[in-house]
């Protein structure tokens, strides 16, 4: 097989890689300028092949510098922003008041490592606890709420 085929195929296949595991830019890199040399190889080599590629990648990067001015950030094109509007008419809601929950005690149902559940005047409510392991049964209080996060501590119970 000739070398200009293995080129443009071990090209392509780091431009795979490149795109499943993306991050360090090597098989990036390493894929482009395999291919451009085997399209060098391919156009028979030369500074006639070599002046053909220079058109080729200067046309590419007019194009995306092209883009990058042109296409604003707002743009509908930009699969990264989110278009439609969350509003509570359509069901959307935030987090809700948990303040209610502030002081009140409950079972623990679910151990807390730290996170897990616990019963609160019959409702089953996910907390936390400051980093400490605490096995069903036991009693807590609800000391802090940050948010949609109850925190709580376990409460020793007197004997």
């Amino acid at each position: 097989m000739p070398m200009e085929y293995i080129l443009l195929g071990v090209g392509i296949v780091l431009l795979g890689i490149e795109a499943i595991v993306p991050g360090f830019g090597f098989f990036g890199v390493t894929g482009l300028i395999s291919l451009l040399a085997g399209s060098y190889y391919l156009l028979g080599g030369g500074a006639e092949a070599a002046y053909i590629l220079l058109g080729v990648v200067l046309a590419l990067g007019a194009v995306i510098a092209l883009l990058f001015v042109y296409l604003p950030a707002e743009s509908k094109w930009n699969p990264f922003v989110l278009w439609d509007k969350q509003e509570n008419r359509s069901g959307y809601t935030g987090a809700g008041d948990n303040s209610r929950y502030l002081g009140k005690r409950g079972e623990v149902v679910a151990p807390l490592r730290p996170a897990g559940t616990v019963i609160i005047d019959g409702e089953r409510v996910d907390v936390v606890s400051f980093g400490d392991y605490i096995m069903p049964g036991a009693m807590v209080e609800i000391v802090k709420v940050e948010g949609n996060k109850l925190f709580v501590q376990e409460v020793k119970i007197k004997e």
